[in-house]
């Protein structure tokens, strides 16, 4: 069963030295070669104007953050968007979500030319064939005591949370999902 469209919410006894410490990962690919997604809520200090400055490209805002989108690749610029947008190099993200990844991407953004909802981020996250079904299931090597929660994402949760309210709010989410298959 394919986890494209969830979010992976960090377990709440996940130990502070862990990267994925309180974090919100969607994910957008999940095939049996690897499981991609892109961490939501871990902000850096570089602005949207920051990365387009380096590219030679004017952007209007000084003030919006870029978060780190997973430990891996980390130089790589990607947008979580919703589906009324597309570039040049774009790919579906699961329902109602598309990411891009090109300098198209940046030059259209600062001529006001972005989707509805969109968040930008540099590098993903990564996963090796069934690296996650251990995590997730918290078998050796991981334990049942720092395992993932999953549940079904929503624009709510994605684009109007950050840091660790985003992960709050995701936790409560995944409660209420299971609650939800209860009743």
């Amino acid at each position: 069963m394919s986890r494209v469209g969830k979010l992976l919410v960090a377990h709440p006894n996940l130990p502070e030295t862990d990267w994925f410490r309180k974090t919100v990962v969607y994910i957008y690919s999940d095939t049996h070669e690897h499981t991609l997604g892109i961490t939501l809520n871990v902000e850096t200090s570089t602005t949207i104007n920051r990365l387009c400055y380096d590219k030679g490209i004017i952007y209007p805002d000084s003030h919006t953050r870029v978060n780190k989108g997973g430990p891996v690749s980390e130089s790589a610029i990607l947008m979580l968007h919703s589906d009324d947008w597309i570039g040049n190099n774009t790919i579906s993200a699961g329902p109602g979500y598309r990411l891009s990844s090109d300098n198209n991407m940046l030059e259209r953004l600062s001529l006001g030319d972005e989707p509805a909802y969109w968040r930008m981020c540099l590098g993903l996250s990564a996963w090796a064939p069934g690296q996650l079904d251990l995590e997730i299931a918290g078998e050796f090597p991981y334990s049942k005591s720092n395992s993932w929660l999953i549940c079904d994402a929503n624009d709510d949760i994605i684009f109007n949370y950050n840091g660790d309210e985003q992960w709050r709010a995701a936790v409560d989410l995944c409660s209420q999902q299971i609650i939800n298959n209860y009743f």
